[in-house]
């Protein structure tokens, strides 16, 4: 089974997305500007790590 063109690519973008979500969690949780609530932190960091472990689990399944 093969994925199409733009299928292939899909997992890269997830994989930066979740890199960069998991930044700026990292980053709200060790300098928060202003009043920034704990959950919002916690929340970017766990959509962050969702989003790399599904892309290198996509990235595993393929290869």
């Amino acid at each position: 089974m093969n994925a199409s063109p733009e299928a292939k690519h899909a997992p890269v973008g997830a994989l930066r997305a979740g890199l960069l979500l998991l930044v700026v969690g990292a980053l709200l949780a060790w300098w928060s500007p202003g009043e920034v609530p704990g959950w919002v932190w916690v929340t970017t960091i766990f959509v962050g790590g969702v989003l790399v472990a599904t892309a290198l689990g996509i990235r595993m399944l393929r290869a």
